[in-house]
């Protein structure tokens, strides 16, 4: 089983987190990694302390959708295992996994790990061994069915950061397959620790691509009059919001500001254009 797996690892500058990553996957053997940040010596540092592993170099930042549709176009296994730069494997649980998809192999398009997020809706108890049906599994840990993720058109391109994993259990679920979590598969996950970024360049990337993200999800599924009524009074609000933090001098009118644009750019048809590097 664990021959029909590859791991697939799309990080920007996360030299910092990676390791605790990779050490908790040796058991896997083909494991790929997409460096969006075009760094060589992070490339030559990652090789040389994991020779096994492919490392490929992105020419310029492709985000997490057309990230890891790159790397699922080299994946040649059934199974891909999705896994962030700051998540980690606890020690045992791997074969857990491996139990799992012998177990449920056929049955899913997705399985993750239930001590991701405890709000998630459960649906019912779908198999044996802890298994469960959800609505759907968050993006820093997933083992993908590799033919049916491709079935549907994998990930859509436009979310450069954030919903592109709700977005993509959305598109599974529509075409009648399971999202599944497995109560028995363990993650450490630290959260919003995946680059080194910069704080100040993390906080307006992250303000921004929530919003743009949120509303180019609300029109995809609902249609843009839906979207526009849902989301002008958040507009509102968040304008209002930023006019009295700033009379104050509130060092939060940046994060406020950066949600403006963020939802303004969506509502009015711009691509999610924010990149890491355009802050510098």
């Amino acid at each position: 089983m664990i021959n029909n797996i590859t791991v697939i690892i799309v990080s920007y500058k996360s030299e910092k987190a990676i390791f605790k990553c990779l050490n908790s996957i040796k058991i896997f053997k083909k494991v790929l990694i997409l460096e969006n940040s075009g760094d060589k010596k992070i490339k030559n540092i990652l090789k040389k302390k994991y020779p096994k592993v492919k490392v490929y170099l992105s020419s310029k930042n492709l985000g997490y959708g057309a990230g890891y549709n790159f790397l699922l176009n080299k994946v040649n296994t059934k199974f891909a295992f999705l896994i962030t730069p700051d998540a980690s494997i606890k020690k045992g649980t791997s074969k857990i996994l491996l139990k799992s998809i012998k177990f449920n192999q056929h049955s899913f398009g997705i399985m993750g790990p239930f001590s991701q997020n405890k709000n998630f809706q459960i649906n019912e108890k779908l198999f044996k061994k802890n298994i469960y049906k959800a609505n759907h599994i968050l993006g820093f840990c997933m083992l993908l069915n590799v033919k049916k993720i491709k079935n549907i058109g994998m990930f859509d391109e436009n979310f450069f950061l954030y919903l592109e994993d709700i977005d993509l259990c959305k598109r599974l679920i529509l075409k009648n397959n399971n999202i599944l979590i497995n109560k028995d598969f363990v993650i450490d996950h630290v959260g919003a620790k995946s680059s080194n970024l910069k704080n100040i360049i993390f906080l307006k990337l992250r303000n921004w691509h929530w919003m743009w993200s949120q509303y180019f999800y609300a029109k995809k599924y609902n249609g843009n009059i839906f979207a526009l009524l849902r989301f002008i009074p958040k507009l509102i609000f968040i304008f209002l919001k930023l006019i009295f933090l700033l009379l104050k001098g509130d060092k939060n009118s940046l994060k406020y500001y950066y949600r403006l644009k963020g939802l303004y750019s969506s509502i009015i048809g711009k691509k999610s254009y924010l990149r890491p590097e355009n802050l510098n």
